[in-house]
């Protein structure tokens, strides 16, 4: 049973009200604040069991948890703004006054109900006892967090420049940074605001902060693993400070297009329909609703969402391509490689892509071979070509094994083993609190266990990839490690910089290093929940390993998830 509204509103403020206690208490006190929280939530825990169904119980205790997260990622820039503050009084700086326009952020307000218009139409008007509406609810924690934390930045955002140091501070109570023009390696101006770029739910591969606060002119200013972009009022005065300055050039102003251009609307579209359908599931909310109004059966419901699913999956390396602006490569040294790549690989009818992004990455795309798609970020094709070489051919591995398909019929595989195991408790359990402890521990178990199996198949899937790839590079293994290595120090220290721009002081720690065996705990996560093995692995069965792909690395591999789990 979903609750009602008046519910939800209650323990959406009972999880911030547990997050705000022990934030506020913590910074005084900071083992008091945490053992407030872990009191305030055992209790509200234990409150909920006593007072609801067990079923529903795990539907309030989502709204708890949900909204005390949610609240950590609009408190979690506090430390880091307070910081600056103090530092900003302490020495001679000059504002930089910004340009504000209203209408720039009712524009990211509209986009937003645009993209989750479905849902919420989907909340309002869909059958009560739907479970979809408990996970609309849960997906919109995240939705409004996030818009919350943009009208908040674009109303609160100043600007300081001191000039001693060379540095600018840009100062919200949601979202700070501090650094020094020296690490700007690049400054430009775009003649308005690109929103289809900078907006959070229209971008995949982006590592764009939006600090706009106006429609027009914008200042690009690129820093090792972050753009920022700023609606500096005075322009032409600020340019003047950026000249100061030796490592910046002055390029010629980038013109933009509305959103609205005609040129635009097939972009906008894309856009939308990618927001929509993987960024959340207010298209899939949508259909539902329509057949729900039609009176469909159940399994014609569950037939059509099945084949719009399949629909989406077959379409999708043409709505990652709008989600990414990717472009067709135009490098022909790296376009003569990649066909060598693929004849060797013996895949056809693979389009390179590449989209501006200070990230270091690759990603395959497409559900067969005859239509896939490589796309390569800006940073990556700026490594050697021995490095873009093993990363190609580790992305055409994924193209041949039909990876992007494997891996979607995996996860509907398991979701349809929890279907069928809803439908026999429904059928055969007539009173749910008999079995109290059972379906607890059952259910936990289902939550917990599902990241794990969707780690082991993607792991495998890219252990694959790495020892099949080195089949295809030039200098074999060797190469492959070297290529992992490479990528993973330039990833490496483009999140470390990043990080340090927005980490107050106290945060700050040691500089991370993939290419280092973690503590024990990390690598429990690494192995048991992500997506790919840890790249110390990765480049040490490289390394090691001299017989190719086969049964042997890939019980080093099961053998290591394990013993590199649970063991110092």
């Amino acid at each position: 049973m979903i609750p009602s509204l008046i519910e939800v509103i209650v323990y959406i403020l009972i999880g911030c009200f547990i997050q705000l206690s022990g934030a506020l208490i913590g910074k005084y006190y900071k083992k008091l604040g945490i053992a407030t929280e872990l009191f305030l939530g055992i209790s509200a825990i234990g409150y909920v069991f006593y007072a609801h169904p067990f079923l529903n119980s795990f539907i309030y205790l989502a709204l708890l948890s949900s909204s005390y997260f949610t609240l950590i990622t609009l408190t979690s820039g506090r430390k880091k703004y307070e910081e600056i503050i103090i530092e900003i009084n302490n020495l001679q700086v000059e504002e930089i006054e910004l340009q504000r326009d209203l209408r720039r952020i009712l524009l990211d307000i509209t986009i937003s109900l645009m993209v989750f218009f479905f849902a919420i139409l989907f909340l309002v008007l869909g059958p009560n006892e739907s479970p979809l509406k408990f996970f609309i609810i849960i997906s919109l924690f995240t939705v409004i967090a996030e818009m919350v934390k943009r009208v908040f930045t674009y109303f609160q955002v100043r600007v300081f420049y001191e000039q001693q140091n060379n540095t600018l501070f840009i100062v919200s109570k949601y979202d700070s940074r501090r650094f020094t023009l020296e690490d700007c390696t690049l400054a430009q101006v775009e003649s308005t605001v690109d929103v289809l770029k900078l907006h959070p739910f229209l971008t995949l591969f982006m590592t764009n902060t939006d600090f706009t606060t106006s429609l027009h002119k914008v200042l690009k200013l690129t820093l090792p693993g972050a753009t920022i972009y700023l609606s500096i009022k005075e322009l032409n005065k600020f340019k003047d400070i950026l000249k100061e300055n030796s490592q910046l050039e002055e390029h010629e102003q980038i013109k933009v297009l509305p959103f609205y251009h005609k040129k635009n609307i097939k972009r906008l579209s894309g856009k939308l329909y990618f927001a929509a359908t993987v960024k959340g599931v207010s298209a899939y909310s949508g259909v539902l609703l329509l057949l729900y109004y039609l009176k469909a059966p159940p399994l014609l419901m569950i037939a059509v969402v099945l084949l719009y699913w399949l629909l989406n999956l077959y379409i999708s390396d043409r709505v990652l391509k709008v989600a990414m602006d990717a472009k067709k490569l135009d490098n022909h040294e790296i376009i003569d490689l990649a066909n060598k790549m693929c004849k060797r690989a013996g895949v056809k009818n693979v389009e390179i892509y590449e989209a501006e992004s200070l990230e270091f990455n690759g990603l395959a795309t497409g559900m067969n071979i005859g239509r896939a798609m490589i796309t390569f970020t800006s940073s990556t094709l700026k490594l050697p070509l021995h490095v873009i070489e093993g990363i190609l051919a580790h992305e055409l591995i994924h193209v041949k094994k039909r990876d992007v398909m494997w891996g979607q019929i995996w996860r509907a595989v398991y979701l349809s083993m929890l279907l069928i195991f809803v439908l026999t408790i429904q059928k055969h359990v007539t009173n749910i609190d008999d079995y109290k402890i059972p379906l607890f521990f059952a259910i936990w178990f289902m939550m917990i266990f599902y990241p794990i199996y969707q780690s082991f198949f993607l792991q495998w899937m890219e252990v694959r990839a790495d020892h099949l790839a080195s089949t295809l590079v030039d200098n074999g293994n060797a190469q492959m490690a070297e290529s992992l290595r490479i990528l993973s120090i330039e990833q490496d220290k483009a999140l470390n910089k990043s990080i340090s721009y927005r980490l107050s002081g106290a945060e700050e720690k040691k500089e991370a290093s993939s290419l280092e065996r973690d503590s024990w705990l990390w690598r429990f996560i690494e192995f048991q929940f992500m997506a790919h093995p840890p790249m110390y692995w990765r480049v040490q069965s490289l390394i090691k390993n001299d017989e190719g792909w086969g049964k042997l690395i890939l019980k080093r591999w099961a053998t290591d998830r394990i013993k590199e789990s649970f063991t110092k």
